[in-house]
């Protein structure tokens, strides 16, 4: 004889996030058998929902292997027996089977229609959360035929890509997710950001190394930003700014940008800075004994030139006041700078870029953006920034706009 049963099963269990993903909810939908469960098979599945409910798991698998011993079965019996085997391998930490039964329920005929699009998101996050990242792929890509905006799920495929070696398309698809939010995911980007590093696109990772700052800011994000730029400069006024700004955003690190950039100010005409910005990285206590003697070295060197420049401090008002041409000017601009005297350093500025015969205006608006932004103005750092002519400075002037925005 057989009976009518219902079997409701209703489990909740949060998976951590793999691979930079937030964390993940995997849950069963509600099962309500609507057909009918013979008592043979009945009665140990009962047992076995019990023993879940107490979270048994080896007890109800015990159980679950009596439901599947007896003979004949339904293929409705098979699909109940599954839709408590499949959790229990679930709760056991046994991914790869848990999503093989789940694939299995899902094209079994069983399952109620209403539920195959959730269970496939599910089946995505077990796959790939056992490592299998063909089959996530090909779950997600399914899933999102009928749930094209589920970011969750757009950045699991575009990680399969990833984890796969695939950078072409995990960049892709990351970068779909991207363009359609108003604020893009910062694990995309992200992963945007290593895609395109192991393609050798510069032009890419740079690109997604300002989303990064524009939207989630941080000094390592910073570092890796301007170490290419860096990199690829070579004239003084250009590079300076640079290190300029990788010392006001935090990403001054390493010993060597210590007394490169001391060098570089103290060549350029800026001792007392460049004094200051050695002594800086020594007391951090980033250099090593290996390195200190190079450091040493670099910091006496400043020590003479900027005492130098600290007596032409004294002088530097009547300087400025004779100052008949913009490089004059801007000579004593560079003393005032060099001093940590901005709202000086601002007039004289100012005054060299009104003056006929400056050389070089871009190192000047440049210099008097930073100026003014140290002061924290930055209305005004941005219009000097704005007025950089040659495009390579311009780029830079762009860098420290993207600082005080």
């Amino acid at each position: 004889m057989k009976t009518k049963a219902t079997w409701v099963l209703s489990a909740a269990m949060a998976i951590a996030g793999v691979v930079g993903v937030t964390a993940m909810a995997l849950v069963p939908s509600a099962v309500e058998a609507q057909q009918t469960i013979g008592p043979k098979v009945g009665v140990p599945l009962k047992a076995a929902q019990d023993a879940v409910k107490k979270k048994n798991w080896n007890g109800a698998l015990a159980k679950i292997k009596e439901a599947q011993a007896v003979q004949p079965r339904t293929a409705y019996e098979d699909y109940m027996i599954n839709e408590l085997l499949w959790y229990v391998y679930l709760q056991q930490g046994r991914n790869a089977d848990a999503a093989r039964l789940l694939e299995q329920q899902i094209g079994s005929g069983q399952m109620p229609g209403g539920e195959k699009v959730s269970r496939t998101k599910t089946l995505t996050q077990l796959y790939f959360r056992a490592g299998n990242y063909p089959k996530a792929i090909q779950a997600g890509n399914q899933y999102l035929k009928s749930v094209p905006g589920d970011q969750e799920i757009q950045l699991l495929v575009a990680q399969g890509y990833f984890q796969q070696k695939d950078y072409k398309a995990a960049a892709a698809t990351a970068e779909r997710l991207v363009k359609g939010s108003a604020k893009p995911n910062e694990d995309a980007l992200q992963l945007m950001q290593r895609c395109y590093y192991e393609l050798k696109d510069s032009e890419g990772t740079a690109r997604t190394l300002e989303l990064l700052l524009k939207y989630y800011p941080s000094a390592d994000t910073w570092d890796r930003l301007l170490v290419g730029y860096i990199a690829q400069t070579n004239h003084d006024h250009e590079l300076i700014a640079l290190y300029r700004l990788a010392e006001d955003v935090g990403a001054l690190r390493k010993p060597e940008q210590y007394v490169d950039m001391a060098q570089a100010l103290v060549v350029g005409g800026f001792p007392i800075e460049g004094q200051r910005v050695l002594e800086k990285g020594i007391a951090s206590g980033v250099f090593t004994a290996e390195d200190q003697s190079r450091a040493q070295r670099t910091l006496d060197s400043a020590k003479r030139r900027a005492d130098q420049q600290r007596q032409a401090l004294a002088g530097a008002d009547a300087a400025l006041a004779a100052a008949k041409t913009g490089d004059a000017a801007y000579e004593v601009s560079k003393v005032y700078f060099s001093a940590g005297d901005y709202p000086k350093a601002t007039a004289a500025l100012q005054k060299s870029l009104k003056t006929p015969g400056l050389s070089d205006a871009d190192a000047a608006n440049c210099e008097l953006g930073i100026a003014l932004a140290r002061q924290g103005k930055k209305a005004d750092a941005i219009k000097a920034f704005d007025a950089i002519k040659d495009p390579k400075f311009a780029e830079i002037g762009r860098l420290w706009k993207m600082k005080l925005r």
